[in-house]
């Protein structure tokens, strides 16, 4: 072929063949993207990152077509974290309410003198041990 020259109508076929031929292996490639961006789903740029990075072996683009064809669109709220439970598949998003938990019942001194002489008796805490306790419940110095 010289400059400034036709290439020949069966090279222009090839190039047309093999232009579409690329197109149709790159609509193929990113498909799973494709999916999930039409389906509005909640993780669909790593969706897309998956499938860019490891789309060229089978195993990632299965994964990202699997993820994007996946709980996208469930009916009603959930309690639990999504579809499998570990929140994997969709971001849930629910709103929690944290509540104070109730303060410790406060027992009264005579409870606590009885706690501690029933220690006492069973063998528990020593003498010593119970009039220093006991001297602190009461607000006095023990007696030695």
């Amino acid at each position: 072929m010289h400059p400034g020259s036709q290439p020949p109508a069966d090279d222009t076929a090839f190039i047309i063949f093999l232009g579409i031929g690329f197109l149709i292996v790159g609509i193929i490639y990113i498909m799973p993207s494709i999916v999930a961006f039409r389906r509005d789903h909640p993780n669909r740029w790593i969706i897309l990152v998956i499938n860019v990075a490891f789309g060229g072996t089978i195993i990632g683009w299965g994964i990202a077509l699997v993820w994007a064809m996946r709980a996208a669109h469930r009916v009603g709220s959930t309690g639990s974290g999504g579809e499998s439970g570990l929140n994997l598949f969709i971001n849930d998003v629910k709103k929690i309410q944290v509540i104070e938990p109730p303060p410790l019942p406060q027992t009264s001194l005579s409870h606590e003198l009885e706690r501690l002489h029933d220690l006492l008796v069973r063998g528990a805490i020593s003498q010593i041990e119970f009039d220093g306790l006991k001297a602190k419940l009461l607000g006095t110095a023990p007696l030695r």
